[in-house]
Order: C-alpha cells, then structure tokens, then sequence
C-alpha cells in the first residue's frame, strides 16, 4: 500500500487537536465541571454570607443571591465563549507560523510519515495506536499527545474517507499482531 495525501491544516484543525487532548485527559475532561461548581458555590456562598451577616438590615442579599442565580444560568455559555477568544488568541498566525498550513502524508507497507514546512513525523504502523474519525477531521494517533490531523474536506468523498479508514486500520492491525508475535509482516513467530 502506498497512498500520498496533500492538505491544508488551519488553527481550527489545530485548536481540534489541542481540544481533543483536552478532552482525553481526566484533568481536561474534569476541570470544566471543577471550575462550574466552584465558581457556583461562591457565588451561592456569597449570597447566603451576606444574609447572614447583614438580612435583617437590607436586602442586598436579594442582588448577590439573583447575580449567583444569573451566573448559575450563564457560566456554561460564557465559558464556551470565553474558551473560544482564549484559544483564539493563543493561536494566532504568528504562533503557530509552521504548525498551520500545507502538509504531505505518505503511508507505505512500514511507515507512516507527515510533513510540513518545519517538522517531519515519520512512525511505523506498530507504533500507530489507532485511526478515530469525526464530522471534520480523520485522527491517526500515534500516542496520547501525538496525533496527524487529516481534514475529512481532504478526501474526494465519505466512501473515500472510508476506504482509506480500512485500509489504515488493517495496516495497524497487521502491524500490531506482528509486535505480538514478536516476527516480522507476514511471518509466524518461531516456536
């Protein structure tokens, strides 16, 4: 098998990729939930302090507790928005000058190998853990934090899509049974 792909990566595929290690991470996955409560349970704190201390007095306790309900109402909607201009502007063309633009994937029979303007990543099938596939982007993954990002707008169609999908999956699978069987591609092990 020897398939050659050219493409474009943009800071939206980028930011994917850095969202997805996000996302598999138990910290990343957990933290937006830590962050919601937390920020919640001062502001409901807040409210129920300043009734204590000064309810009877005046009711500014009545704005605190309607601030916390609105944050309560709100906080996911303004983190997703917050989230977006960060990483924003984080990656900006100057940032990520090299990482973002034109990238050639070769796959042969042993090897994997992406290149762009400023890196190369070359690995062999064996070390390839496997192929995942969304609604915009193909992830070969090569380790937690080592992925090749292939937008699906790459291929002529989904059946396209698909089909280099199998193929990549029986490369790693061909590949990961030899590592098993401690031989090379095609070869039984010696007993």
């Amino acid at each position: 098998m020897t398939t050659h792909l050219e493409y474009e990566i943009t800071a939206d595929d980028y930011i994917a990729k850095l969202e997805r290690f996000i996302g598999k991470s138990p910290v990343g996955r957990n933290f937006t939930w830590f962050a919601y409560f937390a920020i919640i349970s001062l502001a409901w704190l807040s409210a129920v302090l300043f009734y204590i201390k000064q309810g009877h007095q005046n009711y500014g306790y009545v704005v605190s507790g309607l601030f916390a309900l609105l944050l309560t109402l709100l906080l996911p909607s303004l983190y997703r928005w917050y989230q977006k201009i960060f990483w924003a502007s984080v990656f900006t063309q100057a940032a990520i000058q090299g990482l973002v633009g034109r990238k050639a994937l070769a796959l042969s029979d042993e090897f994997i190998e992406e290149s762009g303007d400023i890196h190369t990543i070359r690995a062999h099938w064996r070390d390839v853990q496997n192929i995942e596939c969304d609604a915009q982007r193909t992830w070969l993954v090569l380790a937690p934090l080592i992925m090749i990002v292939i937008p699906n707008s790459t291929f002529d169609s989904s059946i396209a899509r698909q089909s280099f999908q199998r193929d990549c999956e029986r490369s790693i699978a061909a590949h990961s049974r030899v590592t098993e069987q401690g031989g090379q591609p095609g070869r039984q092990a010696e007993r």
